[in-house]
């Protein structure tokens, strides 16, 4: 790490009481002449601090040619191939050194404890740094989940040591009155293990319901999925829709979850839910509706977000996506009759010419059969007289 070399001078040391002020006023008075003898003579003020490393021996001010030597501070360690020493130049300024041969004092590498994984937070293991555990699913930790690296006179150690990964488990879970649980017999249930409610069968008119989860699992160490259910009569009011009907769900009782479906009769419309379920509390699970005369509205009360200012109607939307396709198949259609009349048409052509080129060169082979016959006859004669001379 590199420090700026320009003239500083060094805090005054914090004291208690009058004796430590009038310490602090003599430091502070000392190092005022040491720096207005620098500036008016040829010398270097203090040298540049750093992180890592202290000047041994420091001086309000150094003649040139003088040189300071540094150490590491507490905390860190010293690589021998870097250079410790600085020396004052002639224009007052120190020659530059790095305090990248101190390192920081690391803790020892720890391993992730079994069952278990471990994070370095900062991704190193020096003074300063923590570390953090955590263990795999069905296993829960003991111990303290951070630990961190810490300075300790000329040694660095951890604040803890590696915490363990135990085996979650969990007591047997909560008995219920009138009922019971598959398992009851083990003890220790392991993770994930699982055990289902169910309710006894008691005299009397009305069934006992399990109101609740029916199955629970080792969710955790001593720590169960959910709350035990419980075993309690729940019966619902008989369900009377006025100008309706029932059309499922029929009994005459109607025990906890029961579930019932309505309709109306013709020239009402239902008002709520069609399907009602008995809820815990022996009440319907939602609220019985009600069959209102006339027809059912087509159109909601409230308007629909789409028909507020600045938002699209997707009617319309919808509307312009089918035109739009049926104008790219119309013109789709469109061009390929139109390429095939025009491949028709050229063909069309280079047959009429064909035929014209045909009978041109027929003439050609056979003129005379062109000409009238008496003209054939004298052409004759005249071919003929040459031979014979």
């Amino acid at each position: 790490m590199m420090a700026s070399f320009a003239p500083c001078v060094a805090p005054p040391h914090h004291g208690e009481g009058r004796a430590a002020g009038r310490w602090r006023f003599l430091g502070a008075w000392l190092l005022a002449a040491g720096s207005l003898l620098a500036a008016s003579s040829d010398a270097c003020v203090l040298p540049p601090p750093f992180e890592a490393m202290d000047p041994v021996n420091p001086k309000p001010y150094y003649q040139i040619g003088e040189t300071v030597e540094y150490r590491c501070k507490k905390g860190y360690i010293l690589m021998p191939i870097f250079l410790m020493v600085s020396t004052c130049e002639k224009n007052h300024s120190w020659v530059p050194i790095t305090d990248d041969g101190c390192l920081k004092m690391k803790c020892t590498y720890l391993n992730p404890p079994v069952n278990g994984r471990i994070e370095y937070i900062n991704g190193t293991h020096t003074w300063g740094d923590q570390a953090r555990f955590t263990c795999v699913p069905g296993f829960y930790l003991v111990g303290t989940e951070r630990i961190y690296c810490e300075l300790k006179g000329n040694k660095v150690l951890w604040s803890d040591k590696i915490p363990k990964c135990e085996k979650v488990s969990c007591a047997p879970p909560p008995k219920i009155k009138n009922g019971k649980y598959t398992f009851s017999d083990v003890q220790v249930f392991q993770y994930f293990e699982a055990v289902t409610y169910s309710c006894d069968d008691v005299p009397g008119p009305d069934k006992l319901s399990l109101v609740g989860n029916e199955v629970l699992y080792c969710a955790g160490q001593e720590v169960w999925s959910s709350a035990a259910p419980e075993c309690r009569v729940v019966k619902c009011p008989f369900p009377v829709l006025k100008n309706g009907r029932q059309i499922a769900g029929f009994g005459k009782t109607f025990l906890y979850q029961a579930t019932v479906v309505f309709e109306c009769i013709p020239g009402y419309y239902l008002n709520g839910s069609d399907k009602i379920v008995c809820g815990s509390d022996n009440a319907w699970e939602p609220p019985i509706p009600e069959c209102l005369k006339g027809p059912k509205p087509t159109h909601p009360t409230k308007p629909p977000v789409h028909n507020y200012p600045g938002y699209p109607n997707p009617s319309e939307g919808l509307f312009d996506q089918e035109l739009n396709a049926w104008i790219i198949i119309l013109i789709i259609l469109i061009a390929v009759v139109g390429l095939a009349l025009l491949v028709l048409l050229m063909q069309r052509l280079f047959q009429d010419q064909k035929s014209q080129q045909t009978e041109t060169t027929d003439k050609k082979k056979d003129p005379p059969s062109a000409l009238p016959p008496w003209l054939r006859d004298l052409r004759a004669k005249i071919l003929r007289k040459p031979a014979e001379r």
